[in-house]
C-alpha cells in the first residue's frame, strides 16, 4: 500500500508540473501574439493619435469669436449703402429726403453734426454715405466727406445719433522735376512738362525776391526742384512743400532749401544758410508785362504832355490780383485823382509803396490795417487816367521816388548758429534724395 500511494503521489506531482508548464507556455504564446499584433497596428494607432486633437491643449485656449473685419462684413451685409453727392443749388435736406429719408431723420442728423459740422453750410460736391437698416427706413451710420482728409461719422445709438470728426494724414511721396525754358517758365513747366501749376507758382514765389519771371527769364535758363506729392486713399490730392529748388538765370545760379527752425518758423535759404527773403518782392503781380518804365520824362498818352513817370506800369488783364510787396500798414485807400482807385502802404520810416488804377480792393482791406508781404490788396483795373488795364506801381524812400527795378535790399537774418548743424544735415539728405530720383528718371 505504501508503495502504491507513493507512486500515485509522484504521478500527480508530475501531472501538475506539466499543467503548469503548459499554462506558462500558453501565456508566452499569447504574449508573443499580442506583441506581434501591437507592432502591426502601432503605425495606425500613431497616425490616429497624431490626427487626434489634443483636448487638454485646446481646452486651455480662449473661445474663438469673429474678428472686427468679419463683424464689419456681417454688419455690412445687413444694411443698404446709399451714396449721395450734394449738387449745385441743392440743400442737404432736399438731397437726403430725395433718397427716401423723412424730415425727422434729416433733422436728427443735422442736430447730431451741429458741434462738428454745420450741414447747412456744406458745399456742392460734399458726399454722404448712408447705411440704412434692413427695412431701409432708419440711418444706422452716416459718413460725410466734406474736405480732403476729413470726414464726419454719425452713428445711431440707443440714445440717438452721435457724431465725431475724423482726420486722416495723407501719404507723402517725393517728386523731382527739371527742365530747360523755351519761351516761359509757365509754358515749359506746366504746359510741356505737365508739372502741377501750384508747384510752379510756389517755385516762382521762392525766387520772387531775386527774379522777375516775366521780364528776367530767358530761353535756355534751367530749373529743377524736389517737392512733395500727397495721396489720400490712393488718390492724388495735391502737391506739398517744395524741399529744394534751383534756377539758373542768365548764367547766375540760384538755389533754395526749405528749413523750419526750433521755433516753428519756416523759410528758404541758400546752401550757406542765408535767407532768400528780402524786404520787398520783385514785383506786386504774378501775370503781367511792363508797358511803361520808370522815367523822369515821359509823354503822357492822355494828357499829351511830357512829364515824369516815377513808377512802373504793369499791363495785365482786369481782375489780375495785386499783392503788397512787403509788410506794412495801409495809410490810404480810396480814389485819388488820375490814379483812380489807389492804395498806399507804409512799410517803415523810410519806404512806402503805392498801387494805382485798381478795379476794386481786396475784401476786408481798410485804412490802418496791417498787411503781410504777399497779401492780396486789390485787382488790376483801368480807373482814373488810363488808356487800358494796368497797375501803376511806385516806391518812395524818404519821400523820394526811386526806380523799383533798381532797388537792392538786404536779405532777412540767416539761420542761427545753433540751428546750422541740423540745417546742413538736412541739406545732405535732400541732395541725396534728389540724386536718387534724378538717376531714376534717366
Amino acid at each position: 500500500m505504501k508503495i502504491g500511494n507513493r507512486y500515485n503521489n509522484v504521478f500527480q506531482s508530475t501531472r501538475q508540473r506539466r499543467r503548469r508548464l503548459l499554462v506558462f507556455l500558453l501565456v508566452l504564446v499569447l504574449i508573443f501574439i499580442a506583441l506581434i499584433a501591437f507592432n502591426i497596428r502601432r503605425p495606425e494607432i500613431a497616425a490616429k493619435e497624431k490626427s487626434k486633437p489634443d483636448q487638454e491643449l485646446y481646452s486651455k485656449l480662449p473661445a474663438l469669436h469673429p474678428g472686427p473685419f468679419q463683424a464689419e462684413a456681417d454688419w455690412a451685409n445687413k444694411v443698404q449703402m446709399v451714396k449721395v453727392k450734394i449738387r449745385k443749388n441743392e440743400t442737404v435736406s432736399s438731397a437726403l429726403t430725395g433718397q427716401g429719408l423723412d424730415r425727422l431723420q434729416v433733422f436728427n442728423l443735422t442736430q447730431a453734426c451741429a458741434k462738428v459740422l454745420d450741414l447747412k453750410k456744406v458745399r456742392p460736391g460734399t458726399e454722404f454715405t448712408l447705411y440704412l437698416d434692413e427695412n431701409h427706413k432708419e440711418v444706422e451710420r452716416c459718413e460725410i466727406s466734406y474736405n480732403q482728409g476729413h470726414r464726419v461719422v454719425v452713428l445711431r445709438t440707443p440714445g440717438g445719433h452721435v457724431a465725431a470728426s475724423q482726420a486722416f494724414e495723407p501719404v507723402v511721396c517725393l517728386e523731382f522735376a527739371e527742365g530747360e525754358i523755351e519761351l516761359s517758365l509757365w509754358g515749359t513747366a506746366v504746359e510741356r512738362l505737365k508739372i502741377n501749376p501750384e508747384v510752379i507758382l510756389s517755385f516762382s514765389d521762392i525766387f520772387a525776391y531775386d527774379v522777375d519771371f516775366f521780364t528776367d527769364v530767358q530761353a535756355k535758363d534751367t530749373f529743377s526742384l524736389l517737392y512733395e506729392k500727397k495721396y489720400l486713399n490712393g488718390h492724388f490730392i495735391g502737391p506739398g512743400q517744395i524741399l529744394a529748388a534751383e534756377f539758373v538765370n542768365k548764367g547766375r545760379k540760384l538755389e533754395a532749401y526749405y528749413f523750419k527752425n526750433a521755433k516753428g518758423e519756416a523759410g528758404y535759404y541758400n546752401a550757406k544758410g542765408r535767407s532768400l527773403r528780402k524786404m520787398f518782392l520783385k514785383s506786386p503781380l504774378r501775370y503781367r508785362r511792363i508797358s511803361s518804365y520808370f522815367s523822369r520824362v515821359r509823354f503822357h498818352p492822355i494828357l499829351k504832355i511830357y512829364r515824369p513817370h516815377l513808377g512802373i506800369d504793369y499791363a495785365a488783364p482786369v481782375g489780375t490780383p495785386v499783392e503788397t510787396v512787403g509788410d506794412g500798414r495801409v495809410v490810404f485807400m480810396g480814389r485819388k485823382g488820375g490814379y483812380g482807385k489807389f492804395v498806399k502802404i507804409k512799410h517803415n520810416r523810410a519806404y512806402t509803396t503805392t498801387y494805382a488804377h485798381l478795379s476794386r480792393y481786396a475784401k476786408g482791406l481798410k485804412k490802418g490795417k496791417w498787411v503781410r508781404q504777399g497779401d492780396l490788396i486789390g485787382y488790376v483795373g483801368s480807373t482814373g487816367l488810363s488808356t487800358g488795364p494796368h497797375l501803376d506801381y511806385r516806391i518812395t524812400k524818404n519821400n523820394k521816388f526811386i526806380n523799383p527795378l533798381s532797388l537792392k535790399l538786404e536779405p532777412a537774418p540767416p539761420i542761427a548758429s545753433s540751428e546750422r548743424p541740423r540745417f546742413f544735415a538736412q541739406i545732405k539728405q535732400v541732395q541725396a534724395a534728389t540724386s536718387r530720383l534724378q538717376a531714376a528718371r534717366r
